[in-house]
């Protein structure tokens, strides 16, 4: 028997292990590549909820012009700040901002393409609040017209995403 008769498998062994480890790397590097792709998606979905969003706070801005002829009652986005917890007003109970149904909100007035749902808001008038420099025993409260907070949520093109923005404005009252 001479060598070359006596390593005939050998080959072949040596090829499958090889086969074997280029086939685990190409399935390690397809995951990979589909975790980027899923990752550059999320993040797009976010930046098209955020981008919303602005629309959103830069229509109430928009919307803060009329503000004095309006009445902060509850609707139509428009609500008050109340310091008092214990205040059933309707007025004064805010829709939560986690909550997906749009009953409270103000939708944006322009449409926007590639987002599943049009962004919305709710402007809060900051009524009275406490007086922060005044004395403990102090129940005594101060007006604070003028101050007005925003809070505004749009939605990417996904129904899993949604971005938050609050800002607070002062308006010079004239």
């Amino acid at each position: 028997m001479n060598a070359s008769t006596s390593q005939r498998g050998a080959v072949l062994i040596v090829a499958l292990v090889f086969m074997l480890i280029i086939s685990v790397l190409g399935v390690a590097s397809m995951r990979n590549a589909t975790m980027q792709e899923r990752m550059a998606g999320n993040n797009k979905d976010i930046n098209i909820a955020f981008q919303a969003a602005e629309a959103a706070v830069r229509e109430a801005e928009a919307a803060m012009d009329a503000l004095a002829s309006i009445d902060f009652d509850g609707s139509n986005g428009l609500y008050l700040s109340c310091p008092d917890t214990t205040d059933t007003r309707t007025a004064c109970s805010e829709p939560d901002w986690q909550q997906r149904a749009s009953i409270g909100w103000k939708v944006v007035d322009d449409e926007l393409s590639n987002v599943l749902r049009q962004p919305e808001y709710i402007i809060e008038q900051i009524s009275a609040t406490a007086d922060p420099g005044a004395a403990l025993d102090s129940d005594r409260t101060i007006s604070t017209q003028g101050y007005y907070r925003v809070t505004a949520r749009g939605f990417g093109q996904s129904d899993r995403t949604m971005v938050v923005l609050t800002t607070t404005y002062r308006r010079e009252e004239s």
